[in-house]
């Protein structure tokens, strides 16, 4: 019995153990599911509250990442690569300057920031520099128009200063061509009296023949000059035989007034003209009348008379003319027209021919002297008066004495005398004699030209037949 209650105690015990252990490892096993109920639990809430969490970051994520999209300008339903794209692109295209290889926006805002403050401070020296440029523009433009007015002054005084230099320049060349022009005229007038004087000094060598024995061996030695006083002492010792000759004719009633006339016709005269005053450029042979070139016919009278020359000898003699022509009417500055007064029916006048007058010179006028007894008329007194009126309606003037400007000396010779002397109602004194030598003596001594009264005459186109006692007939009465 005592082997079985061993057995039974330890079989208890076995229980016992068994159970004990069981039950510890029952309660172990509670307790580890529970615990793990717990922990799971708490896991769950854990896992909850991440959840929860983790759905709050993710809201919180999206609302930032709308809210950044929304900052950076981009769609809310745009993909992160598309942004990413967009972006690198932007930043090549648009920042190619920003070298940091990051592509933040953040640092693009800083560089942005940095390259406005750069620009900023450059727009502000900038700006100081445009506005010291413009205080300097305006100083400038200030002197530049105190510069323009000055120059404005400076140019109009210049320009007064030009035009006056320019005023008197033209005076001065006026007078310069003038002068010239006097010059040239002198010039010929000195070259046609050298020639003519040359002529005279050949005749006058000539004339040591007809003078008397006694003179003749002095006038071999003698200059021209002197030669020519000779020829006149001659000439007036032959004068005074001549009128005590007359005298005795006039007691035998031979030497009567046209005898003296024809002897004064017969007389040789300087008839070689000095030159061309133009040339004929056509004739109207219906009308009688032809156009004449005469340079200037500004102070062409109307009726002077020109004589027309054939043009192969420049200084033909005044016989060899070939017709008489009158001025009528001015076509131009430089063309007059005039009729036919006279012409040869052999020797016509042709287009080239030149015409000639001693009574005119384009651009002066003709200053004549008159010296000697001036008789034209069959009275006794001296007409002097109706040939200065003559002078005048040619556009001349009369002058007393002989001077450079002298154009022309008419010398009317010494008044005839008869047999019973000298007329008292010719108004012929002493004194005109002297005169006259003197002022023949001036016109030698300066070159002008001498003719006489017939020869003048004949240049107005007129002669002793066309006066009378109290009239003169005029040019173009004919």
């Amino acid at each position: 019995m005592a082997a079985n209650r061993t057995s039974v105690s330890q079989s208890l015990t076995i229980a016992l153990i068994t159970f004990v252990m069981l039950t510890f490892v029952l309660a172990v096993t509670s307790y580890l599911l529970y615990r793990r109920g717990t922990d799971a639990t708490a896991a769950a809430q854990v896992a909850q509250a991440d959840a929860t969490k983790a759905r709050s970051d993710m809201q919180k994520a999206q609302d930032d990442r709308a809210k950044l999209l929304q900052i950076l300008g981009f769609p809310d339903d745009k993909a992160v690569a598309d942004i990413e794209t967009e972006t690198t692109e932007a930043f090549e295209k648009k920042f190619g300057d920003y070298r940091d290889d990051s592509k933040a926006y953040t640092k693009l805002s800083d560089w942005l920031l940095t390259a406005v403050k750069s620009k900023d401070e450059a727009l502000k020296n900038l700006n100081a520099e445009k506005s010291s440029m413009e205080q300097g523009k305006d100083k400038a433009l200030t002197d530049s128009h105190n510069r323009q007015n000055e120059l404005e002054q400076l140019l109009a005084k210049q320009q007064a200063d030009a035009e006056a230099e320019r005023k008197q320049f033209n005076e001065n060349r006026g007078e310069y061509e003038q002068l010239v022009k006097n010059l040239q005229d002198s010039l010929k007038k000195s070259n046609a009296a050298a020639d003519r004087f040359n002529l005279v000094v050949e005749e006058i060598a000539k004339a040591g023949g007809f003078l008397s024995p006694e003179r003749q061996t002095k006038f071999k030695a003698q200059s021209p000059e002197e030669r020519i006083t000779t020829v006149f002492e001659e000439l007036r010792d032959r004068e005074r035989s001549l009128a005590l000759q007359n005298e005795v004719l006039a007691d035998l009633r031979v030497a009567d007034r046209a005898l003296q006339d024809q002897v004064l016709a017969a007389t040789p005269q300087d008839d070689r003209i000095d030159g061309f005053d133009g040339r004929v450029l056509a004739v109207n042979e219906l009308d009688r009348s032809v156009l004449i070139d005469v340079g200037a016919t500004a102070t062409l009278p109307r009726g002077l008379v020109l004589n027309v020359f054939d043009p192969a000898d420049p200084q033909p003699p005044i016989g060899s003319r070939k017709a008489v022509i009158e001025v009528i009417d001015l076509e131009g500055p430089s063309v007059a027209r005039a009729r036919i007064r006279k012409q040869s029916a052999r020797n016509p006048i042709l287009t080239g021919d030149g015409v000639a007058t001693s009574l005119w010179t384009p651009g002066q006028t003709l200053e004549t002297v008159f010296v000697g007894f001036m008789q034209v008329d069959r009275d006794a007194g001296q007409d002097q008066d109706t040939l200065t009126g003559l002078v005048e309606r040619f556009g001349g003037r009369v002058e007393p004495t002989v001077t450079p400007a002298t154009a022309l000396v008419v010398d009317g010779g010494l008044p005839r005398i008869t047999a019973a002397g000298l007329d008292k109602n010719s108004g012929w004194r002493p004194a005109d004699e002297k005169r006259r030598e003197k002022q023949l003596a001036e016109a030698r001594r300066l070159g002008v030209r001498v003719v006489g009264l017939n020869r003048f005459l004949e240049m107005m186109g007129l002669d002793r037949e066309s006066f009378d006692a109290t009239s003169l007939a005029g040019p173009g009465s004919r």
